[in-house]
């Protein structure tokens, strides 16, 4: 007996009529995984809308673009980048491109979303003549970090944080 494969993911432009609950399904199971690796961070559920708004608004303050992943017509997973984010002060003085979020759905990781969503991404940051792509992962994401080593990103900057209570 055969398992019946998933059709392959198709990416495309989000479209808030059609793929905003979508996205906030994804967000939200993404905020609920990192909740995981850092309990503090507020449930998805309840920043989702928020979240996605001023990631929208940064969207088009900053030259950005979503894509979404969509297997047999259900957004599956996305990407948010933003193509032209200002340098801070202490910066190299030109803008960068920076990916925002990424995430796949549990049940579709294992298929290759991640890095076609991923590809999109770098496709909108070098059609707005990006010279770098930047982002951030939890350290506890050793997936999404193997990943992003995978498609060529390198540690930039280590954040670290020291509990005071």
């Amino acid at each position: 007996m055969t398992v019946p494969q998933d059709p392959p993911a198709e990416i495309v432009a989000y479209r808030r009529e059609a793929h905003a609950a979508g996205l906030r399904a994804c967000f939200v199971e993404l905020q609920d995984f990192e909740r995981t690796l850092e309990p503090e961070m507020p449930p998805g559920g309840r920043v989702a809308d928020e979240y996605l708004e001023r990631m929208l608004d940064r969207c088009r303050t900053w030259d950005g673009a979503v894509f979404v992943a969509l297997v047999a017509g259900e957004v599956t997973g996305f990407v948010c980048v933003w193509a032209r984010v200002p340098p801070e002060p202490d910066e190299p003085g030109r803008p960068y491109a920076f990916v925002s979020d990424l995430v796949v759905l549990e049940r579709r990781r294992g298929r290759g979303i991640g890095r076609a969503l991923l590809a999109a991404a770098e496709r909108h940051a070098r059609a707005a003549s990006a010279a770098v792509l930047r982002l951030d992962v939890m350290v506890g994401n050793g997936a999404a970090r193997r990943l992003y080593e995978d498609e060529g990103f390198a540690p930039r900057r280590v954040e670290m944080a020291k509990p005071l209570r």
